[in-house]
This record gives structure tokens, sequence and C-alpha cells, in this order.
């Protein structure tokens, strides 16, 4: 804890720093815009120390106390020895503001592990958070840590992960969601440098909610990664985003799904893709039950142009837990492609609900290396077209 509390000092001097010298909206001529008009803003900062200047791989919850909970990476940029650090940043005021930057563990280049990839969040039936994040070092080396708070992410200590590693599965990500009768689950995909598997969708349950993880099992060996899984009317369903083989290389996801409790998986593709798949690929998969409305989910993809990732945007889809007929609804946000702009990394939205039908949306948009702040607005799913 006492290194976790000299970073979080550190960071908080980095982001007052930014406060004193006044970087509002009007220094963000590319920052993404709604179709609607409303508003985007900064949640999160980096710190001015260039070691935790890019923020990225967002996930969101909040606690039953209503605290928000973002958590993310913090690095100099993210990809292989970008130095990545998991960290995490809490709001008590509904999003209005954010703490600076907590960093919960130090990865980077000549440590253990060279950066941070992913991550998944979610909550215990106690109201506990439960953090894993993965690392890695290039396709070498690869390990699953965890963390779990009891007091709304104000202080973390560590859980067994074990069983996930040293290189036994490699990245994990999205959601951690209870299981009637089988605890929490977590799920993430093979990367090269695990064994025995490189590539797949894996799965790990937890039956002491999320203080020790079983021995992934395997639910998709096809090529897919990022598995974003929703429990809704008494099913699994999962959207992998496709890295190969019958998905093909442009981001088409599959949907998969179990009716016994993550015990067998059936996968298909499916027409969650790009609008324009011979020139752009979608990002990472997101996935949430309407709370206003069971067994309606909501999907969000993210169309990136290849190869500048501009224009860029991030559309809504829905469609029924039972029928899986998703329909793509309308655009949430677009980035402006802007020439010569160096602030084109953009994506992993992520929601959180508020009630009657409004949301709250975070993403991350900045520099593909350096400065890259995480980014909210308000959605409000009762516009037309919408329900």
């Amino acid at each position: 804890m006492l290194r976790s509390s000299s970073l979080l000092f550190m960071l908080s001097l980095g982001l007052l720093v930014h406060v004193k010298y006044g970087w509002g909206e009007e220094s963000y001529p590319w920052k993404a815009r709604q179709p609607s008009g409303v508003p985007v803003r900064v949640a999160v900062e980096p710190p001015e120390d260039a070691r935790f200047a890019h923020l990225s791989w967002n996930k969101v919850v909040r606690t039953p106390r209503g605290t928000l909970v973002l958590a993310y990476v913090a690095g100099t940029f993210h990809g292989n020895h970008g130095g990545g650090c998991p960290a995490v940043s809490r709001s008590v005021d509904n999003g209005e503001s954010f703490s600076a930057p907590h960093v919960l563990r130090e990865f980077g280049p000549g440590q253990d592990y060279s950066h941070c990839g992913n991550l998944a969040l979610g909550l215990t039936g106690d109201g506990a958070l439960i953090l894993l994040a993965m690392v890695f070092d290039g396709d070498n080396a690869n390990h699953i840590f965890g963390w779990r708070s009891e007091d709304d992410g104000q202080t973390w200590f560590a859980v067994s992960t074990e069983a996930l590693g040293p290189n036994k599965t490699g990245s994990v990500f999205g959601n951690v969601l209870p299981i009637p009768d089988r605890g929490l689950a977590v799920f993430g995909h093979y990367r090269a440098g695990a064994q025995p598997h490189t590539h797949g969708i894996w799965m790990s349950l937890s039956q002491d909610a999320g203080r020790t993880w079983q021995a992934p099992a395997r639910i998709y060996d096809g090529f897919a990664v990022e598995p974003a899984v929703v429990f809704s009317q008494g099913r699994l369903i999962g959207f992998f985003r496709g890295s190969g083989g019958e998905l093909g290389n442009r981001g088409r996801q599959a949907v998969s799904v179990s009716d016994d409790f993550g015990r067998t998986w059936t996968t298909k593709p499916s027409v969650l893709q790009p609008c324009q798949p011979d020139s752009a690929r979608l990002a990472n998969p997101f996935a949430v039950e309407n709370p206003a409305q069971p067994g309606d989910i909501l999907v969000l993809t993210t169309e990136r142009k290849v190869p500048s990732n501009r224009p860029a945007s991030i559309q809504l889809w829905r469609g029924s837990a039972q029928q899986l007929d998703w329909q793509r609804v309308r655009i949430l946000l677009e980035i402006p492609h802007i020439p010569d702009d160096p602030h084109h990394d953009f994506s992993y939205p992520w929601l959180t609900p508020l009630g009657n039908n409004r949301w709250l949306m975070f993403y991350y948009h900045g520099k593909s290396r350096g400065y890259c702040p995480l980014w909210m607005t308000n959605v409000d799913l009762a516009e037309a077209g919408d329900s």
C-alpha cells in the first residue's frame, strides 16, 4: 500500500498542474462529437509525468453506494513495452469529478512485465469490487494480476490468480459477473506465449467472491479476442472480436451463447461488423443489459477507418437476449478527420446507467503515444429511435 500511496500523491500533483494551467474545452479542437450536440468532456486528465500520460482501455462500474469507479491503463502508450500500469479513479458526485489516477502496481521495460494490456472489472454479490489486469512482455510471457476493494475503490488488496498464469492464459477483458450457483466469472483470450493454447476464448470462475480464481476453461477455439459477456434472462451472451479465421481480420464479432451457466457454448458469426468492411474495422466489443427493459441488450461498436483510425464513430446496436436480433440504431459519437492531427487513438466505450434511460459513456481519445485522457458524455436512450 505504501508504494500505491506514494504514486497517488505524485499523480495528484500532476493533476493539479493541469488544473493550474487551465486545460479547458477550448484546448481540444480534435475532440469527438455527438450528432445530437450533447457535449463531451474530460473525465480523467493524465498527470503531467510522461510516464503515465497515456490513459486507455477503460472500464467502469457503479457500486451499490453510488460511487463510480473507473479502471484503466496508465502508461506512455498502449502496446508492447508501453509501460502501462493498472490504475483507478473514483467519483462520488455522479461523474462531475474524478480522483487523480491511483496506480495499483507498476509495470514497464526492465521490470517483471513491460506492459499492462487490458482489464476486467465487476462487483461481487456483497458489493466489493474485483479488478483483474493482464500483463505481458511481448510474446514471451504473460500473467494476470488481481485486486479486491471493499471500500468503494479507496483501497485495494491482491487476490490469488496463480491458476491464470504465468503463461496459462494471455489477456483478460470486460466484465466480472456473478453466475447463479457457480460464483463469479471472468473471461479473456489466449495469446502468444501461453500454454497449451495461443488463441481462443477462456473463462475462469471464483467461488470465494474473487479472492481466488480457478484454472481457465477454453470456451471457443476460433480466432477471437476481447470477450464482452453479459448475463440476461438465464443465459450468458458473449461478444467476441474476430481476429482471423471465419471472422476475418476486420473485427466482425461472433456471438456466443450458453444456456447452462457457462458449461457449454454455441458460437456463430454475427451481423455486428463494420458498415464499410472493405475500408474499416471494429475495435473492442461492449454489451450491457438495459435495466429498464430486461432482455434488451445494448451493444456498442467502434468503427475505425483503416489505416489512419479516422474518421471513426461509436455506434449503438440493440437486440433481444432471446432472439439475438441485432439492429444498428444510430451513431452516438464521431471523431472529426483533421489532416495531420496526432490525436487519433480513440475508442473502448463503456456505458453505465443513471436511470430513466440516461447513461454515462466513457472512452479514451488522444495521441497514440503520450497525452491521452479519458472522456465521458451523457447518452439519452429515450431519444427518437432508441426505444
